[in-house]
């Protein structure tokens, strides 16, 4: 299934105009046919909302009748798009255009393309989404911590027979906002250069969400020089992707494949880290203590803990209209260096010690450890404005 503004999105469909309809691109396909006009019996009985139908324009010098009788059919039956051939010079009847309008039923142009050309198009997409859909769901499966790791390899060879003993992985994100059509037109282009390479690849990219995981498997004796990164660009260069459309988080060591789980979730918090760190790109080894920072705000009563926390203090300052957070913020960025945080807030540094120690009472904290969970506190509270941004 694919909707037509998808289609459009298709390698061979970038030349066709709208004529008609562009509020209603969302409309679902599930079948691409070409009406033949030639044939002494057109059957419409079969045609439906779902199809999107080709139809060359030429036969309507010969037979206008026949030709816009027939789309008029088409369009009362609600298909979901169509795409005629014809010159760039020829123009729809008004009452046709008007008709599509009524029944929102869009209409597009073409030229130069081969009709067939485009009807595999659109059939090797569908094939494609299927499979990817597919292998969503298997990698979901991976990532329920119910299946052994037995069980995890045997899946992990049911999205690629072809994965050697040992892999890497990496989750990308894309840099602009995601959007489902985005993560399908990524894919199409990797079903494009796929069809391309000669042999089975060891690697397979996995639809998660609207983001993009890519599982990388070498043999024991390639993993013993893997370089993560390096061989990502590869990977991401000879599918037809640009790295810098995407914030890449990596666990750049190779593992063997029945913990692919392990390596995937370490990915995911990799390029979460990544993005609120700004980096292009981050291995999993240089997250550093946000692993423990993500887990406590990704679980529910310590994130409530943790506003809880932030609003009492957000109270403090619109009660007394001052700058705690602002201060702690600084503090916890600098390290705890007071010269620094004093310079960074124009505040002498006997002001920056005692707002410090405003916090640490406000937040009823224990004095050997205050620090410490000033530190976690901020840094949660910085990655959750991160996250709901």
């Amino acid at each position: 299934m694919i909707t037509v503004n998808e289609i459009l999105n298709l390698t061979l469909f970038k030349k066709f105009q709208i004529v008609t309809g562009k509020e209603y691109l969302t409309n679902t396909v599930t079948a691409a046919v070409i009406l033949e006009y030639e044939s002494s019996r057109i059957q419409f009985a079969g045609y439906c909302y779902g199809y999107f139908v080709l139809a060359s324009y030429f036969f309507a010098s010969m037979n206008p009748e026949l030709v816009n009788n027939s789309l008029k059919k088409l369009i009362q039956k609600h298909v979901s798009g169509i795409a005629l051939k014809m010159l760039p010079e020829e123009h729809l009847p008004p009452d046709l255009i008007q008709l599509a309008k009524d029944e929102h039923v869009p209409i597009f142009t073409f030229y130069d393309e081969f009709m067939e050309d485009l009807i595999i198009n659109i059939n090797e997409s569908m094939k494609t989404r299927a499979q990817y859909i597919v292998h969503e769901e298997k990698l979901n499966m991976i990532m329920d911590e119910k299946n052994s790791e037995e069980e995890v390899r045997r899946i992990a060879l049911e999205i690629n027979p072809g994965f050697k003993n040992k892999v890497i992985t990496a989750t990308l994100v894309s840099k602009e906002t995601a959007t489902n059509l985005q993560v399908h037109t990524y894919f199409d282009k990797l079903m494009y250069h796929s069809s391309k390479m000669e042999t089975e690849t060891p690697w397979t990219f996995v639809k998660n969400g609207y983001n993009i995981v890519l599982i990388s498997s070498f043999s024991e004796d390639e993993a013993k020089n893997v370089k993560a990164m390096i061989d990502i660009k590869a990977i991401l260069q000879k599918c037809g992707f640009s790295e810098e459309l995407f914030y890449i988080g990596y666990d750049a060591e190779p593992v063997d494949l029945s913990k692919l789980r392990e390596s995937v979730y370490k990915s995911k918090i990799a390029v979460k880290i990544c993005m609120f760190l700004e980096k292009d790109y981050l291995s999993y080894t240089y997250v550093g203590v946000y692993k423990y920072v993500l887990t406590v705000i990704e679980n529910e009563i310590m994130c409530a803990e943790v506003k809880k926390k932030i609003a009492i203090l957000e109270n403090y300052d619109k009660q007394h209209e001052s700058t705690l957070i602002k201060t702690l913020i600084s503090y916890v960025n600098n390290n705890g260096d007071f010269g620094k945080t004093s310079l960074e807030c124009f505040q002498h540094t006997n002001t920056i010690r005692y707002r410090i120690k405003k916090a640490e009472e406000l937040l009823d904290l224990e004095e050997n450890t205050s620090q410490e969970e000033i530190y976690l506190l901020i840094r949660c509270y910085l990655l959750m404005k991160e996250k709901n941004q």
